[in-house]
């Protein structure tokens, strides 16, 4: 329910300035003039601005909204049968609104009452809206968000307020930055999808798996998706964005007779489903994949290694998005009331988040014959595509190219408008709940080819008197995947359930072995500089990027779209000096008492 103190004529006439500037502030472009749901953003934006406030309180400064607009198609199968196949189409809404001013305002700041109020407290800015173009209900919907936002908003500025009374802030930041208006639109590009197609191609991707009886579990996933973006703030910024994306995902996971699970997901992703591989070539990844989990059952471990490795192709892409591309976004840690939860959550979130290089600006991070680039204006390199580009980020702000490390020296870091030391503007990175990269480009001055960067291998393994030296091709999973592991070792849920899916001994006569079981030991960003080599072909790798977790408390949760983005990675082999690998432990599920029945069935 909104609250509105009597005004006085001066104020009115204020107030009616105030209103007309919003209004041609906010004239969008000319084709949402016929959008009814643009429209319903607009007049209820305006309104909001001229309006909302409650009795003896702050209005607000900053309101943004953003309609999205999904259309998904995903369908998934099993040996041959349809396990799921589910479109959908939803509209949902987000209200992003401050209080205060850009100084200081309601946001980075987390009270204890956030949780105390659960999930509909820490998501009241999210909603959704009919599907119809419904241009009264839009508004509504809008007007109900907007006013539970209002109503905690002004609690969390009253408490920070409160709070920092009593404590002095150990940085003098602003709360949110100051950006040009903009307007942009983009044409909607939907998916065409052939829903009985879909499900007949995951059908025949699955049963390939049926004479695989040594394979637990396995599956085909394909996923279609189009997301169309409106976006309006109270600064004047209106743009409309569409996202398509396709992915494809074959899952396979089996138990090395210690009981060790082992499994590999092959994840394809682009922008339309004729640009995925052929049938033919999905089945040839499939084989692959069995060859490979076949040789992984039966290939033996070690207990531990110390010394040179060498991350080759996708081991590299790998290695370099998990434990590297976390660090170089900037985000602030949130105040709250409770010191000891402060603590608390700086360190959880420091262990399950990776290590941010904030401190390390103007330091170096990589030696000085390497370089990082983040680049949404790229569609492709070297003929692959780049799934990490876009033009506009969640904010509003337009994207552009950021250098990030120069001959090794961190330059500065991918920001969103809320102002970190020594970056005080946004570089163009919000996506989803907070900074994200695009395309991570690694470039280097002195790259070598695959048989030197051997050669050198084996030439620090002899020195530390070792008669091998280790090469890891294939990490496996994925940046979620191995948060969620982290995550469950941190709070003591679970032991980690796979390993490294390709490490193998290399030794001098050119032969190879294969290691099962092998995980690293502390592997973290501050490593990177004592790679001592790299190749000089990049490999081009996608994976979806997990943002820090403290972005949700500091941003909010409805502030923005929650699909975790795609990056795209483009990386040389990477050789280390040092690295630690021990053999994972269990305990481990027993294997299955009998065979699988498909075993029995193929006698």
């Amino acid at each position: 329910m909104r609250v509105r103190e009597r005004p006085s004529r001066g104020r009115l006439a204020v107030e009616a300035i105030a209103t007309a500037i919003a209004i041609l502030l906010l004239a969008p472009c000319a084709g949402a003039q016929q959008d009814p749901v643009a429209r319903a953003m607009r007049d209820e934006l305006a309104r909001t601005v001229s309006q909302l406030r409650l009795a003896g309180m702050e209005k607000p400064y900053f309101v943004a909204y953003r309609v999205d607009e999904i259309q998904q198609v995903k369908v998934s199968a099993s040996l041959g049968d349809l396990t799921v196949s589910h479109p959908t189409r939803v509209r949902q809404l987000k209200v992003e609104l401050r209080v205060g001013d850009y100084a200081l305002d309601n946001s980075n700041y987390l009270a204890p009452r956030t949780f105390a109020g659960g999930m509909s407290r820490m998501v009241s800015g999210v909603g959704e809206a009919p599907l119809d173009d419904n241009y009264a209900e839009i508004r509504r919907q809008l007007w109900l968000a907007t006013d539970a936002e209002y109503k905690k908003a002004i609690e969390d500025l009253s408490g920070k307020r409160a709070l920092l009374q009593n404590r002095k802030r150990t940085e003098d930041l602003p709360d949110f930055s100051k950006e040009g208006p903009i307007k942009l639109e983009q044409p909607r590009s939907l998916v065409a999808v052939d829903v009985p197609a879909l499900e007949g191609l995951a059908r025949e991707l699955s049963a390939d798996f049926k004479d695989m009886p040594e394979l637990l579990t396995s599956s085909v996933e394909i996923e279609a998706q189009d997301s169309y973006t409106r976006y309006l703030n109270s600064e004047g910024t209106w743009f409309t964005r569409s996202e398509p994306v396709v992915q494809l995902v074959i899952r396979a996971q089996t138990q090395a007779a210690s009981g060790l699970p082992l499994a590999e997901t092959i994840h394809l992703w682009d922008k339309s489903l004729s640009d995925l591989p052929s049938r033919e070539q999905l089945t040839a990844e499939i084989r692959a994949l069995r060859t490979r989990l076949d040789r992984l059952r039966q290939a033996p471990s070690m207990e531990s290694y110390n010394g040179p490795v060498l991350f080759e192709e996708q081991g590299a892409a790998e290695i370099f998005a998990q434990v590297f591309a976390p660090g170089v976004v900037g985000m602030r840690s949130p105040m709250s009331d409770d010191p000891r939860f402060e603590m608390f959550f700086s360190q959880f979130m420091g262990q399950i988040g990776g290590g941010s290089f904030q401190d390390k600006i103007g330091g170096r991070v990589l030696p000085d014959f390497l370089n990082v680039v983040d680049n949404p204006k790229l569609d492709e390199y070297g003929g692959a595509r780049l799934l990490g580009s876009y033009t506009v980020d969640d904010d509003g702000v337009p994207t552009r190219e950021t250098r990030l490390v120069q001959k090794g020296i961190l330059k500065t870091l991918l920001t969103t408008r809320t102002p970190i030391k020594n970056v005080s503007q946004s570089s163009g990175s919000r996506r989803g709940w907070g900074p994200a990269p695009s395309n991570l480009i690694v470039s280097s001055e002195k790259g070598s080819s695959d048989q030197e960067l051997r050669q050198e291998l084996l030439r620090r393994a002899r020195e530390r008197g070792l008669e091998y030296g280790i090469v890891v091709r294939r990490m496996g999973g994925g940046s979620l995947e191995a948060l969620l592991q982290t995550a469950a070792v941190v709070t003591r849920q679970a032991a980690p359930s796979t390993s490294l899916l390709e490490v193998y001994k290399v030794y001098a006569d050119g032969h190879e072995e294969l290691l099962q079981g092998m995980q690293f030991s502390d592997l973290t960003g501050a490593m990177f500089k004592d790679i001592v080599a790299v190749g000089d072909k990049p490999v081009v790798y996608t994976d979806q990027f997990v943002p820090k977790m403290g972005t949700l408390f500091s941003i909010g949760f409805g502030a923005a779209g929650m699909e975790l983005p795609a990056v795209s990675y483009v990386v040389p082999s990477l050789l280390f000096d040092d690295v630690t690998l021990t053999k994972v432990t269990g305990p481990f599920p027993a294997p299955p008492v009998s065979k699988s029945p498909l075993q029995e069935a193929s006698k």
